[in-house]
């Protein structure tokens, strides 16, 4: 009965503070947070799909090499207090929903996880820092393996409104600037079986990946790809274009020289070419809000475009927009299909 009287009044104190929606609030974000920190750990130590069909501790502490067991057996128990870890006959095994697309090897969530503890977190802890400070973050760079991952939950999308374009245009050759993990430019060689695309991305890694994915699809031999800045590549390119994709990547030029980048593209087309953009608008979403603040946190001049700025910018680069779709019906995500004028 004491107990139960000390609960009361605890609660009675509670509501009395005029805040209980707010707290209940917090108490439910609190919880979100340790499902995803948790979540983003095991990811970074790649033992989700080790635990799949069950793990004694000892076992667990030889594969994490652990020399604290009792870190080891808290930061478990906060996993099987989330339900995303069972623990039967001390046996620790994988059981949530995400917990185990983890660990049958979900890239898209992978990389999200992973990004999670230090870019898409660290910006909003280096904050203080970031306002007083003229420099910026790395993570573009750091990170940039699975920043193109998890570009890919909008493939869906982007690889609808690229085939509608394809089967409108016939091209011959396509030109894929930051072509990343080669998901798009396989989408373009799949759609058209007489189509050759080049591709050119920063990142050796990434390249590597793209290339070795276009090999594994049979696609191989009408695929290119470089490793370079396009700026540098467009001024000695050789070939025309039907097509020039800009997908998911304007907000990593400057906005100052967008309209000078387009009109460099501009050259590379051939008279019946078309340029083709997707980005994410600043303003619209919390996610668009989100990725528009985590660009500005970087050391480089990155942003999402503003409300409108595709369509001036590219009209001052002597385009005429030919069409604009918003292709995922609950973002500022959106499509441009542009030819010069």
């Amino acid at each position: 009965m004491a107990r139960r009287a000390l609960q009361l009044r605890g609660l009675v104190e509670t509501v009395r503070s005029g805040r209980v929606p707010a707290r209940t609030l917090a108490i439910a974000d609190s919880r979100s947070l340790v499902r995803s920190m948790f979540l983003a750990s095991a990811a970074r130590m790649e033992l989700l799909p080790y635990l799949r069909g069950g793990r004694e501790f000892s076992e667990i502490v030889g594969f994490t090499g652990s020399k604290r067991p009792e870190r080891l057996v808290a930061w478990l128990a906060v996993g099987v207090e989330l339900g995303e870890l069972s623990l039967r006959r001390f046996r620790y095994d994988v059981r949530g929903q995400r917990a185990r697309a983890l660990a049958a090897g979900d890239q898209l969530l992978l990389a999200h996880y992973r990004s999670m503890l230090e870019y898409q977190a660290g910006p909003y802890g280096q904050l203080e820092t970031l306002l007083r400070s003229a420099g910026g973050r790395d993570d573009l760079a750091r990170y940039a393996d699975d920043i193109a991952k998890v570009s890919l939950a909008a493939t869906p999308f982007v690889a609808s409104f690229l085939r509608q374009i394809v089967a409108d245009v016939h091209p011959e050759v396509v030109l894929d600037i930051g072509c990343g993990t080669g998901v798009y430019s396989k989408v373009i060689l799949s759609a058209d079986m007489e189509v050759r695309v080049e591709g050119i991305d920063l990142a050796d890694e990434v390249v590597a990946f793209a290339r070795a994915e276009l090999e594994r699809a049979g696609l191989g031999a009408r695929a290119q790809l470089h490793v370079g800045d396009v700026r540098t590549w467009a001024e000695s390119a050789a070939t025309s274009f039907d097509l020039v994709l800009l997908l998911n990547n304007i907000y990593y030029f400057e906005p100052a020289g967008r309209v000078a980048f387009y009109r460099d593209l501009g050259r590379l087309l051939t008279d019946r070419g078309q340029l083709l953009l997707v980005s994410m608008v600043a303003q619209g979403s919390v996610a668009a809000a989100h990725l528009h603040f985590m660009l500005t946190c970087q050391g480089s001049t990155a942003a999402l475009p503003a409300p409108g700025e595709i369509e001036r910018d590219l009209a001052e680069a002597g385009y005429r927009v030919m069409d604009r779709q918003v292709l995922v019906p609950t973002e500022p995500f959106v499509g441009w299909r542009a030819e010069r004028r």
